[in-house]
């Protein structure tokens, strides 16, 4: 992100079905990026490459290989009137460059925070791009609340059954007001159903600071991390911040488009790393390593992946 300012044989034998189901329900893919100092996928990982702690023990892992099959992504965009109108028409116009690097297979939702409902069903990415064009001109009414711990349930519960790298995509702020959503909810079903939560704001995060703040020191605590960007970093990524004004320097938008197009490809090509769910139990922890990473050019937060796993094949309850 320096492009930025800121930033068995014999049962087999008998029943060859049956012993695969077995083999297969024991099977666990979790979705890992590696990516270099620029933000590059790093590719050509092998399982000796990888080293895995669940629940602060070694665990095996079955294969490693990049999975570049189709994606199905949530675009969930903050409509509230909290939401600058300048910021509004910059995270449509940034939704919709976003959504272009898309591969034809790939599927997409529209959600909107604080606007008249909209259709959760996915479309092609030609549609939403449509869509986000037209929402930049024609603003949905809103309201105060921004519902977005709703929003964001409303994207996981999309992906039912789940499917490997679903992600959710917000492009708004990171506090919720008005949700009748609770944070716990939110993360469980994330979790359980390893989806990834990328979340983008186009506000200044740090508008408000008293003068003469020493940034090079902890800041107030209002400042620190919002609950919404550890639910973020709990499933492997991060919620960035990049004002209108930082965007608004000369040469600054052509490097964030091209941040965009790094995110997009890792949605699209994560490692699918296999492990057996009876190496861990609900809510183990998970760390994940890679050899070689000074060589490689990796440095740990260029590695996404998350840090707690439940075992497949069990998702949360939805929330009423």
């Amino acid at each position: 992100m320096n492009k930025l300012l800121l930033i068995l044989g014999f049962v087999v034998s008998l029943h060859p079905t049956v012993a695969a189901q077995d083999v297969a329900s024991d099977l666990c893919d979790v979705p890992v990026v590696v990516a270099d100092y620029n933000n590059q996928l790093v590719r050509n990982l092998t399982p000796a490459d990888f080293s895995v702690r669940l629940a602060g023990s070694p665990a095996p892992i079955a294969s490693v290989s990049l999975d570049a099959g189709p994606k199905r992504l949530a675009l969930v965009l903050d409509a509230s009137s909290n939401v600058p109108d300048e910021e509004w028409k910059l995270g449509t116009d940034m939704a919709a460059e976003f959504v272009k690097h898309a591969r034809p297979n790939d599927q997409f939702a529209l959600l909107i925070i604080g606007g008249s409902p909209t259709s959760g069903a996915f479309s092609s990415s030609a549609d939403i791009v449509a869509r986000l064009q037209r929402l930049q001109g024609a603003r949905p009414k809103s309201e105060d609340n921004e519902r977005i711990y709703d929003a964001l349930l409303d994207a996981a519960n999309l992906f039912d059954p789940p499917q490997f790298g679903d992600t959710i995509f917000l492009f708004g702020h990171h506090k919720d007001s008005g949700s009748k959503t609770s944070l716990n909810q939110l993360q469980d079903l994330l979790l359980t159903g390893r989806s990834r939560f990328f979340g983008m704001s186009f506000a200044d995060r740090l508008a408000g600071l008293p003068p003469g703040v020493d940034l090079n020191k902890p800041l107030p605590k209002e400042f620190r991390s919002a609950q919404l960007e550890t639910v973020s970093a709990d499933t492997g990524y991060f919620f960035s911040f990049h004002s209108v004004q930082s965007l608004g320097i000369r040469g600054q938008l052509p490097l964030f488009e091209d941040f965009l197009s790094d995110l997009y490809t890792w949605i699209a090509e994560p490692y699918r790393l296999r492990l057996s769910t009876s190496s861990f139990d609900h809510g183990s922890s998970f760390e994940i390593s890679v050899t070689e990473m000074e060589a490689r050019k990796i440095h740990r937060s260029g590695i996404h992946y998350p840090h707690s796993v439940n075992p497949c094949g069990k998702q949360a309850p939805k929330a009423p």
